[in-house]
């Protein structure tokens, strides 16, 4: 086989990002009938567990949990913050193109676990992350045992 093979592939190239996981992540993003897609995503050694949801849930729920814990602040100055950290949520309030997919996912209710599947201890969260770090993912959510 000829080294100029478009089928031969440089071995010190890391593959991008998972262009189907994009999908499902930009399929959540467009505000479709779809609110969220539960998933664990494999990231080295560890598992995250939880659900897609859109950039603007993401930040709107980011923008009020960030604004409510500045508990020193006066009313007026916490909901000019959580209205700051909200705005970065607009620009998935209009449809996603189709092209380029999405760079980032955004899960709720996010859970660590070990690559053996132990809990690593925390309370759910809300997670962001990039799609190029992600080696694999399933289908479905990991439930801690103190959860079931």
């Amino acid at each position: 086989m000829s080294t100029d093979s478009p089928i031969v592939q440089n071995p010190n190239h890391a593959p991008g990002a998972d262009a189907f996981l994009q999908f499902l992540v930009n399929l959540v993003n467009s505000g479709s009938q779809i609110e969220s897609i539960g998933v664990t995503l494999q990231m080295g050694g560890l598992l995250v567990s939880g659900s897609i949801v859109s950039g603007a849930e993401y930040f709107d729920s980011f923008a009020s949990k960030f604004a409510s814990s500045l508990n020193t602040l006066d009313a007026d100055t916490q909901k000019s913050v959580r209205s700051s950290l909200a705005e970065l949520g607009d620009v998935f309030r209009v449809p996603q193109p189709v092209d380029p997919l999405p760079n980032y996912i955004h899960l709720a209710d996010a859970l660590f676990f070990s690559a053996d599947g132990s809990p690593i201890a925390g309370q759910p969260t809300l997670w962001r992350g990039r799609t190029s770090s992600v080696d694999g993912f399933i289908l479905g959510r990991l439930q801690s045992e103190a959860a079931g």
